[in-house]
């Protein structure tokens, strides 16, 4: 008879999952407070400014943000109805198919200020130096 697995695995698992809800929530909260942007809208705008020529495919994004087709066309469409001018949608030239969204100035500025505040939250939440080895770890074994 084999011997049931160890529930320090599973704790383990909850306690990260527990500990990434918590300062997703504080996030939000201070993202939407100091820049009404939700934390996916945030990402979006991240990953834009991160990108070459900063646009991508709206197909790239919904890897990139977690979130299904429609979701992220109606993400980018709520973002754009908000009128701040942070995002351009054009068509692609060699396949009409295929919608880009990119980075305005206006939307690398905002990107800029929160992520100054994105950096305060996650200094506060992971403060030591030994938490942030460990959080550098986790990158590396996602990664590998």
């Amino acid at each position: 008879m084999t011997n049931p697995p160890s529930n320090d695995l599973i704790n383990s698992w909850l306690s990260l999952s527990l500990i990434q809800m918590k300062v997703a929530a504080v996030l939000e909260a201070k993202l939407t407070e100091n820049y009404e942007l939700s934390l996916k809208e945030f990402y979006v705008l991240l990953f834009l400014s991160e990108a070459p020529e900063q646009k991508l495919k709206l197909q790239q994004l919904e890897s990139m943000v977690g979130l299904s087709q429609s979701a992220v066309s109606r993400l980018v469409s709520r973002f754009e109805a908000k009128g701040c001018g942070a995002l351009e949608r054009k068509s692609c030239e060699a396949d009409r198919r295929s919608i880009y969204t990119s980075l305005t100035a206006i939307g690398q500025d905002k990107v800029d200020r929160a992520k100054q505040t994105v950096h305060e939250v996650l200094q506060e939440a992971f403060p030591v130096d030994d938490t942030q080895q460990l959080l550098k770890q986790l990158i590396q074994l996602k990664q590998s």
